[in-house]
């Protein structure tokens, strides 16, 4: 290991850990004392991620209070760094962390708001890439029909919640207590789908058949197994599909009969 990658990891470790100075040696003394740089470095990265993950996560923020989110965010961001210096990409492992953070369990469903926002923000930050067109699949013979298999475009994020998450997110970003006081929070199972459309991301509340059909066609299901028990309004959810940009591209599975 060189010495310069040894010095990489010690200054991510005083990142993290508080009285880990062992990377004080090289650093030169002008103004602040080493321990006093690496402090500044180490509050600057801590409340940035903590910003990160409020930017992310607006709704759990207001839920639980500034001071107990600060908290979590911490406790999360000592035992979860980024990997990556692209911070859009950070926090996703927060959901879990709620999920298992004692101190949450009296809000049970956290982590499901929480799981709506980060399906948010990844749909919002998703490659911006074309959508399929449906004059594409034209060029397709019926022979191959049963063969065709789907991607779904980047944004697109399937959850199946035991909360209604986004009407209490939706209320407590609102700000207004008696909307808030009327969101039924009680355990009661949704189907979304999350994508980023023409108009900004959006969410759709789909029945659970709709949920099953639509998942496994964005899922690269061959369309010939799709459709053995398909809802009987399965062409026009294809058809929707096309037309709100979930489908990024299609393959044709080979050696599977019409």
């Amino acid at each position: 290991m060189s010495a310069l990658h040894e010095m990489q990891q010690a200054f991510a470790a005083s990142m993290l850990f508080e009285h880990d100075d062992a990377i004080c040696g090289p650093i030169v003394e002008d103004g602040f004392t080493a321990a006093e740089r690496l402090r500044i470095y180490r509050n600057t990265f801590r409340s940035t991620l903590t910003e990160v993950l409020r930017i992310t996560y607006p709704a759990v923020d207001r839920l639980v209070g500034r001071d107990f989110f600060d908290s979590a965010a911490e406790q999360f961001i000592q035992a979860t760094p980024p990997s990556s210096a692209y911070l859009n990409e950070y926090g996703g492992g927060f959901v879990e962390f709620l999920a298992t953070f004692q101190a949450a369990s009296t809000l049970p469903y956290l982590p499901d708001v929480a799981r709506f926002e980060w399906a948010l923000s990844v749909a919002a930050n998703a490659a911006d890439v074309p959508a399929l067109e449906a004059q594409a699949l034209a060029a397709v013979g019926p022979e191959h029909h049963a063969g065709l298999q789907f991607e779904p475009h980047p944004s697109v994020r399937f959850l199946a919640l035991d909360y209604h998450a986004g009407e209490v997110a939706d209320a407590v970003l609102s700000g207004d207590d008696a909307a808030m006081a009327e969101v039924d929070v009680s355990r009661r199972p949704v189907w979304l789908v999350v994508h980023r459309g023409p108009n900004g991301v959006e969410a759709q509340r789909l029945d659970p058949r709709v949920y099953a059909f639509v998942s496994r066609l964005c899922d690269g299901e061959p369309l010939g197994c799709l459709l053995e028990n398909a809802p009987a309004e399965a062409p026009a959810l294809i058809a929707e599909q096309l037309t709100k940009g979930r489908l990024k591209a299609f393959r044709i599975e080979k050696d599977r009969p019409s």
